[in-house]
């Protein structure tokens, strides 16, 4: 009994952990994957980096943007959001 009344500190601070990091982290991870899945051509976006641009162009794992001054081959995760 002394030995599980020694474990519970330990056993409540991985399960706070558990719902302030990973439950947050695992939401996001399903919105942005749904946002993606969503992307169609003529979407403006923002790459994670802040370019913006508008999609011309979507292949199995990239997309094309045109920006001011031509055309931008990215990877589909480094969108960050839809404008």
């Amino acid at each position: 009994m002394n030995e599980l009344i020694s474990v519970l500190p330990l056993f409540i601070v991985l399960v706070v952990f558990y719902t302030i990091l990973w439950v947050p982290q695992r939401r996001r991870n399903k919105k942005h994957a749904n946002m993606l899945s969503e992307l169609a051509i003529g979407n403006n976006v923002v790459t994670d980096s802040g370019i913006h641009g508008r999609i011309v162009a979507i292949d199995e794992n990239t997309l094309t943007l045109v920006l001011k001054k031509g055309e931008l081959v990215i990877s589909k995760a480094k969108i960050d959001r839809t404008v």
